[in-house]
């Protein structure tokens, strides 16, 4: 019996297998970069222009700059992610 239901859940899970592949690959693609610019740092961290830049000036995030051009190691922003980390109290 071909019920409709059925179908319809399944169509469901294959394209949310689907996208969830495709989340996966695009995180994975972050990280596996050595380094990465400006803009994908602040949209990584859902921050502003300035507050990257205020980051950078109280020296809480290592960076390099060639020119006008900022970019950030990833080994650099694990380093601070690990700095700041404060674990979870019971």
């Amino acid at each position: 019996m071909n019920d409709p239901f059925k179908n319809s859940l399944a169509n469901i899970e294959v394209r949310l297998e689907e996208l969830t592949a495709i989340v996966k690959k695009r995180q994975e693609n972050i990280f596996n970069k050595v380094i990465i610019d400006n803009d994908e740092f602040q949209r990584l961290f859902r921050i502003s222009p300035n507050t990257a830049e205020n980051w950078r000036k109280q020296g809480l995030i290592a960076y390099i700059q060639i020119k006008n051009k900022i970019v950030y190691k990833i080994e650099d922003i694990n380093l601070m992610l690990d700095k700041h980390y404060r674990p979870f109290k019971k």
